[in-house]
């Protein structure tokens, strides 16, 4: 079995569960974007959540992006593009050692890892349970992949032109990433865009 099959009538409710406290905890994260114990707080709810209910309902934790098609092989390319985006950082950007560290870990763990789980993982897989065309299920998912950016964002931010764009754009880099995945059948390679992503601010 691959990722992104169809599953049984019911378990999209999983996807907007998961997505709906996601939302709930940005937007709490944003509120009180000055407390940090807020902010690790709120981090890890959904997450949790997520790998929670792929072990109590699917017994298992390939619906988050971990079937083991091709996962050794992803997981040394990945390892490599997390090198190489370090030297990059390092070498071209002018960054120092001291920060590039901290910082890639941080994008790494607290934002590629968590996003992949849920909007590539949990909610993309559990939303082929609605009885509507693969490819509209893929914009759903990229849908409310793009709308979690914005409990957080508006309110350390303006909506301008540049984040409708900037939306824009993470709505069709989940298509791409849910592509990658659909072939790949883990997360390993959209981990290494996604923190390219965040971490050398490519987008």
């Amino acid at each position: 079995m691959e990722m992104y099959h169809e599953r049984p009538r019911g378990d999209e409710m999983y996807a907007f569960l998961v997505w709906g406290v996601q939302m709930f905890c940005l937007y709490i994260a944003g509120k009180f974007a000055d407390n940090l114990l807020v902010y690790w707080c709120t981090g890890v709810i959904a997450p949790g959540l997520a790998i929670l209910i792929s072990l109590k309902h699917d017994h298992s934790l390939k619906e988050l992006g971990l079937y083991p098609n091709h996962l050794k092989r992803d997981s040394a390319v990945m390892l490599c593009a997390f090198a190489a985006e370090l030297l990059i950082g390092v070498y071209i950007y002018g960054m120092s050692l001291e920060y590039a560290l901290p910082a890639i870990a941080y994008y790494i763990v607290w934002i590629a890892v968590p996003e992949e789980i849920l909007f590539r993982g949990l909610i993309q897989s559990h939303l082929f349970s609605l009885p509507v065309n693969r490819k509209l299920v893929y914009c759903m998912g990229a849908a409310l992949f793009a709308a979690s950016h914005i409990p957080y964002q508006m309110q350390i931010r303006t909506w301008d032109a540049l984040f409708t764009v900037q939306l824009g754009i993470t709505f069709v880099t989940h298509l791409v990433l849910c592509w990658i995945v659909r072939k790949r059948g883990n997360m390993c390679l959209p981990l290494a865009i996604h923190v390219a992503q965040d971490f050398l601010q490519v987008i």
